[in-house]
């Protein structure tokens, strides 16, 4: 629920389990979002809202980032994938109503999100699913509503085109962050879902075609900890194995 799980193999052969922080991976998606707009890319809209609300969409998740819980039946830390909705709901309604500091705008862009989530998730008709979805399709039209009585210029295309590149930002954080990725993958661009081609290469590096950054090149990374795959009787004996802080470098550059 807390964290991504990311499997690691060490020198000596054993496997390990790579802890990264929700927080730490929206503040990945925040740095990819940096410096972008390049050529055909879209560059990002109203940038002083969408940037930050991008950077600290997944900061609900704080105060359980540092208390992976664990699955009784696996015992091992549970993923965020795994969370139930019920759970996930009262941490993304903390994200959506500490976003109020940064913007309503933001409040609204980070709700879309989560309800998007929620929408294509198998719990979609669930009673909590249910309940989510009802609760935020109102709230959602007063966070845009106090956002457009300030800024009436906010087009409908630009307000679909700032959900899509958190969305995407998000996937794309996510997508280095879940495996070590060895295989070309393609993601898809808002908002005309431009083909964006990364080919992973030696030591982090990932050419990039075409190249949507307005810098020369891009260095970013993540932290998180190390720990045993093993059989966890409990959060405090995660807690324990949680001492070796490791970060994963990625540097992406054109495509030669």
């Amino acid at each position: 629920m807390v964290v991504i799980v990311r499997p690691h193999q060490l020198p000596d052969g054993r496997s390990a389990l790579f802890l990264i922080p929700q927080s730490v991976h929206a503040a990945l998606s925040g740095d990819l979002a940096s410096h972008w707009g390049n050529g055909d890319f879209a560059s990002l809209v109203h940038p002083e809202v969408v940037w930050p609300a991008i950077f600290h969409h997944d900061d609900g998740w704080i105060p359980v980032d540092k208390a992976p819980p664990v699955d009784p039946d696996t015992r091992r830390p549970v993923s965020f994938l795994d969370s139930p909705a019920a759970d996930s709901h009262a941490i993304w309604t903390r994200s959506i109503e500490g976003a109020a500091r940064i913007s309503p705008f933001a409040q609204y862009l980070i709700a879309e999100h989560f309800m998007m989530l929620r929408e294509h998730s198998h719990s979609a008709d669930s009673e909590a699913g249910r309940t989510f979805l009802a609760k935020y399709e109102e709230l959602t039209e007063g966070y845009r509503d106090r956002w457009e009585s300030l800024h009436p210029l906010c087009s409908e295309a630009e307000v679909k085109l700032a959900v899509g590149q958190l969305r995407f930002f998000d996937w794309f954080s996510l997508w280095l962050c879940l495996a070590d990725r060895t295989e070309p993958h393609t993601l898809e661009v808002p908002p005309d879902d431009a083909p964006l081609r990364i080919t992973p290469c030696e030591d982090g590096v990932m050419w990039t075609d075409p190249w949507p950054w307005t810098v020369d090149d891009m260095h970013v990374c993540v932290g998180g900890w190390l720990v045993p795959d093993r059989d966890y009787e409990d959060t405090d004996d995660v807690l324990r194995e949680m001492t070796d802080w490791r970060r994963l470098h990625w540097r992406l550059i054109p495509k030669p």
